[in-house]
This record gives structure tokens, sequence and C-alpha cells, in this order.
């Protein structure tokens, strides 16, 4: 098998691999800001709607579990992201959050445009969070449920550290990984088995399934060898200007749905109620899950969709 265009959707059916969710999705093209945002829409489009999104440096295929789950009582939708999975990439490297966040609302207003009703229900992971937060802030009445997973921003420690350097530093770190995550994140792979080691050789909480499964699904064949789908300028962060966490407060202060935070105890994210981050949310609650890390709802699966089903039905 060959996939010479880039812009070929590569599946694991390509290599006769079973899928995860027994029914296919259909792919749709989203047009805003100058970008084609590919989404896929799963089930019966006559229930109700939710939308699931990724987080960073990763792609809409990676819900199929969550999605197999939910798609007899909803109809799921499924963004790649600018630069992310199948969708467009911005030249030269529009990926600050106020992009991702501005992409969203117009992917909304198609939505409802396409006959979806809102206000649904939003689940976000790390970027996908902090998107599905700010979204829900600056238009509440098109949210009705919110989980996000570790997508608060910054904790004030973090932050602090973050401004201790000075301006000129800042920037030249962000220069300087810039100019070399091109390199970096460009290479090739002999083909997609060597890319599923790679996936499960850095992320060692992920069952063989699982690495599979995510890994061929962010596959595609360029002309110079197989290598990732994402953009590698999507990598760049932090920028060299952070939100500060009070900023975020405010932001988070506008929500009036029902909000639901979770987080891995073996994560780098700190604990939202420990470091203040929660006072900020009208109606919140936290889960915090053991022997899980940044990718909690693959590495405690069962207890994450549990608890994502009890949310949406309250």
């Amino acid at each position: 098998m060959s996939i010479d265009d880039p812009t070929r959707v590569f599946t694991p059916a390509d290599l006769d691999y079973p899928p995860v969710v027994p029914v296919a999705p259909q792919r749709r093209v989203c047009p805003v800001n100058g970008l084609e945002l590919s989404y896929l829409v799963w089930g019966d489009e006559a229930k109700p709607p939710i939308v699931l999104v990724h987080g960073g440096k990763d792609h809409g295929r990676m819900w199929d579990w969550t999605v197999a789950e939910l798609i007899n009582e909803w109809c799921v939708i499924v963004p790649d992201l600018r630069g992310h999975g199948d969708s467009g990439r911005a030249s030269g490297g529009g990926y600050e959050g106020e992009y991702f966040i501005s992409d969203f609302a117009g992917f909304m207003a198609h939505l409802e445009r396409e006959g979806f009703t809102l206000p649904m229900p939003l689940i976000g992971h790390s970027l996908g969070g902090n998107i599905v937060l700010n979204y829900a802030a600056i238009y509440p009445d098109k949210v009705t449920r919110l989980i996000a997973l570790e997508g608060l921003g910054a904790s004030e420690k973090h932050y602090t550290e973050f401004m201790e350097k000075s301006p000129a530093d800042r920037y030249r770190s962000w220069i300087d990984r810039r100019l070399k995550q091109d390199a970096i994140d460009q290479r090739r792979f002999d083909g997609p088995e060597e890319m599923v080691s790679r996936m499960a050789g850095v992320h060692k909480n992920l069952e063989e399934g699982q690495a599979r499964h995510l890994a061929l699904h962010a596959a595609r064949k360029y002309s110079d060898g197989w290598g990732w789908k994402h953009d590698p300028l999507t990598g760049i962060w932090p920028s060299p200007r952070m939100t500060a966490p009070a900023e975020y407060s405010r932001v988070y202060a506008e929500i009036t749905c029902p909000v639901l935070l979770m987080r891995g105890e073996d994560s780098w994210a700190s604990d939202p109620q420990n470091d203040g981050r929660m006072k900020a949310f009208k109606n919140a609650r936290l889960i915090n899950y053991d022997k899980a890390g940044h990718w909690l709802h693959h590495d405690r699966f069962d207890a994450f969709i549990g608890d994502v089903k009890t949310f949406l039905a309250e």
C-alpha cells in the first residue's frame, strides 16, 4: 500500500485493523478562518449531539473508545483541530490559543447551520479542555454541561516561574524551539509499525491495542516516508506570553453550566482544588484519578467513562 497524497485520510482499515467503534463515521469538512477543519459525525443525528475535542499533537480518533460508549445515546461529533489529524495546517504556524478558540466558535456555528441543536454538552482534553472552557465562558447559552480533562491552563506556581525569566529569555527560548521543532517532528519512519513502536515507547501506560490505534490514526504517508499528521509547529508551547491564572479565573467565572474537571494524580498538572483555580467556577467539581497521568481517559478508561455517563445523565 502506498499513500502519496498527504491530504488522503489514512485509517487502520488500510491495514485490516479492527475498528474500536462498530459503525463507521461520516467525515465532513467545516471551512473556518481560511482553513478546512475535518470532523466526524458518529451515530444517529436524531439523537442529542455532543462534541469531543482532542488535545495538542493528538487527533480526533483518540476518542473512539468514548464514542463507542456514548453512541447509543448521543450523536457524537469529533473535530480535528487546526494543524492536527486530517484538518488543514495554518501557514507559518498560527497555533496560539485564541486561534483555536476562534476556530471552535466558527465550528459550533457551522454545526448549528447544519441542523445540530445548541446548546449541547462538550468534552475536551488538555488543549481541547481549555478550548471548551473558554467557549463556554464566551457563549454560556450554547453549552449545557462541560467536562474538561486537565485543560485549566497554568497554575500560579507555573506562571510565576515562567514570568521570572526576562522577556528576552522567553522569546529566545521560544524562537530556538520553533526553529528546531520542524526537524524534530518531521522525522520519518519506515512504516506504520515503527510508529506504533514509537507510540508505545513514549507512552508506556498504554495497552498494546491503545498504542496501535492511536499511532495508526496519527500516521500519514508523505513523499519521503511515513510521519505524524500533526503540524510540527503545534508543539511550540509555551509562547513568549502566558495567560495569568487571575485572567483565567475571570474567564471561568463567566461559565454558567455545570462543569466536571478531571485530573490524573500522576500527571504534571497540579490539583486545581489545592492551587485555588477551582474557586473561579460557579458550579464545578473535581475528580482525581489515581494510577493515571495526563491521558487519564486512556489510563483509567472504565472509571472515566462511568463518571462521564453519570455527569451527562444528571
